[in-house]
């Protein structure tokens, strides 16, 4: 039976190397870095909550330890991946938008999508690296955490737990107040456009960089994900995106 201080642990290195992935894959492709992720730190807590539930269930699906799966266990490990994965994604991309209001990735342009929010491209994907995680990662991420003391491996899960409240609470603060931020911009846009009629566009735009000067972690976020759209105000939250990289 898995602990649940390695659970964490595994959830952690899981979340930091999901990170890594796609800040390197993101900052390529834009030629320039980008601190890809919902949070201030190097973690991507999808990646880990997804490779977690994968090891989980294979543990309970075979007699043996998920990172001793014999090699014709393969498509088993590649669509138990793609399905708990892509459920995952689909069940936080919904979570995010009611809570926020915003939608922080589109897969609409993507073959075989359903409601943008996940697509096949995606589904396999996560198949093949839960391939990759079961055959050749996890059996290192194993050997070095079977290795840790309880005396470390417990306050280490300890300080990683603190670390991820305290990012989050900052995160959701701040995402709470731009909720607020964004109806005041929109309030502004539309009054701007009854008022000034000659001159809107221009009084508009003054408006808007005044009222648009986020906080650092909504500048983040607005790099981060630069295919973002609000589902309320996305003009104002598009001009935020503008404003962000000036």
């Amino acid at each position: 039976m898995i602990d649940i201080i390695s659970l964490f642990i595994w959830f952690t290195i899981y979340s930091f190397l999901g990170w890594v992935w796609e800040t390197s894959f993101c900052s390529i492709r834009a030629g320039h870095f980008i601190n890809r992720g919902f949070l201030n730190g190097p973690v991507i807590p999808v990646y880990g909550f997804g490779a977690v539930f994968v090891l989980t269930a294979l543990s309970f699906a075979s007699p043996l330890l998920p990172t001793h799966l014999p090699y014709i266990d393969i498509p088993l490990v590649f669509l138990s991946g793609m399905v708990i994965c892509t459920l995952l994604e689909y069940v936080t991309a919904v979570i995010l938008e009611s809570a926020f209001h915003i939608r922080w990735w589109d897969y609409s342009k993507q073959k075989f999508n359903f409601q943008g929010r996940i697509c096949l491209k995606s589904a396999l994907f996560f198949g093949l690296m839960s391939v990759v995680i079961i055959y050749i990662v996890q059996p290192l991420v194993s050997q070095v955490t079977v290795n840790i003391p309880a005396e470390i491996a417990n306050p280490l899960a300890l300080i990683f737990l603190v670390l991820f409240v305290v990012d989050l609470s900052v995160t959701l603060s701040s995402l709470l107040h731009l909720k607020s931020h964004l109806a005041e911009i929109q309030l502004r846009l539309e009054h701007a456009a009854e008022e000034f009629r000659e001159d809107a566009g221009e009084f508009r735009d003054d408006v808007l960089l005044a009222l648009s000067k986020p906080k650092r972690q909504i500048r983040r976020l607005v790099k981060a994900f630069p295919e973002s759209s609000a589902k309320h105000h996305d003009e104002a939250w598009q001009k935020l995106k503008e404003n962000a990289g000036k």
